[in-house]
């Protein structure tokens, strides 16, 4: 079937009404970099170029894997073995072919990162849950460089989402990130950040955060959520059709509970009450990450502890 000729206006007409005429205008002159391209920057990218954003800059080291079939966009039989910024790209003209797309296939490091931020108006963290130390970088620079970071991560099937202003609280300070922090403790720590209040707890089991191996379980319904919410706020931020929470404000929903909790965090993650969540969350509800003093507990000593939580 012939493709037809592209019109950008006719394209987004549905946009509007939505949005509006200068609204659009704003996006497709908008320039967002996003850093992971898998679960979450998929959907991401796809949000964001069906709102009509017309520049992007994609960084990913990584190509397809079978693993990824039950939850990134850009995964298919076909895909497998196929670089993601590759994909991801060709997804992105295939709907707007009028996109102007930079990739960076090495992903983002000390070399390149100051060239994959130039130019740009917003930053996406799409980075693997386990690339803290290319987080800690991005995150880093775009504070340096004046830009806002959406952090939006799955959790089951829900959602949160943290957006780091450059004036605002620090990656580290909002996580409580210690100097010398084993691996381990960090990543538990960075899960934690990002599920302060964690709807999810009543339906997950141990599979589901296996931190010891570097697994984390993911569903599609969840990252089709952190997509819908990215572009959300990429419009607030972009055109400044509503206000935005920046961290320490933190969004959770969960669609399974049917619940959504809006907190605000004065202190991140180091007061002495979140402090005191991440110690009940280690001892009842993630025994395989650290040995408790006592047995896990019994089903009315966790049921006790998810009311604490």
């Amino acid at each position: 079937m012939p493709v037809g000729k592209f019109d950008y206006d006719q394209a987004f007409d549905r946009n509007l009404g939505w949005l509006t005429l200068e609204e659009q205008a704003k996006l497709r002159q908008s320039t967002v970099a996003i850093a992971g391209l898998g679960g979450a920057g998929g959907f991401q990218a796809q949000a964001l170029v069906r709102l009509g954003i017309t520049r992007f800059k994609f960084a990913d080291p990584d190509v397809f894997e079978l693993t990824n079939l039950n939850r990134q966009i850009g995964a298919t039989r076909e895909s497998i073995g196929q670089s993601k910024v590759q994909t991801l790209r060709d997804m992105v003209l295939s709907i707007n072919p009028e996109a102007e797309i930079e990739l960076y296939p090495d992903g983002i490091h000390e070399g390149n990162i100051n060239a994959f931020l130039t130019g740009a108006d917003l930053v996406i963290d799409g980075i693997d849950f386990f690339a803290l130390d290319a987080k800690l970088l991005l995150f880093r620079k775009s504070r340096e460089k004046g830009l806002p970071v959406i952090s939006s991560c799955p959790l089951g099937f829900g959602a949160s989402l943290l957006i780091f202003s450059p004036q605002g609280m620090t990656f580290e300070d909002y996580f409580d990130f210690a100097a010398e922090m084993r691996e381990e403790d960090r990543s538990f720590a960075f899960a934690f950040g990002l599920s302060p209040t964690p709807l999810c707890l009543s339906y997950m089991n141990e599979r589901a955060s296996e931190l010891g191996s570097r697994r984390a379980s993911s569903v599609s319904p969840g990252l089709m959520l952190v997509g819908a919410i990215t572009g959300t706020e990429a419009v607030k931020l972009l055109t400044g059709k509503k206000k935005t929470c920046f961290v320490p404000t933190v969004y959770q929903t969960d669609l399974m509970t049917q619940k959504t909790v809006i907190r605000t965090y004065a202190q991140g993650m180091r007061s002495p009450l979140m402090r005191l969540k991440k110690w009940i969350i280690l001892k009842f509800f993630l025994p395989s990450q650290k040995k408790p003093a006592t047995q896990a507990g019994s089903v009315t000593v966790k049921q006790e502890a998810e009311k604490v939580l």
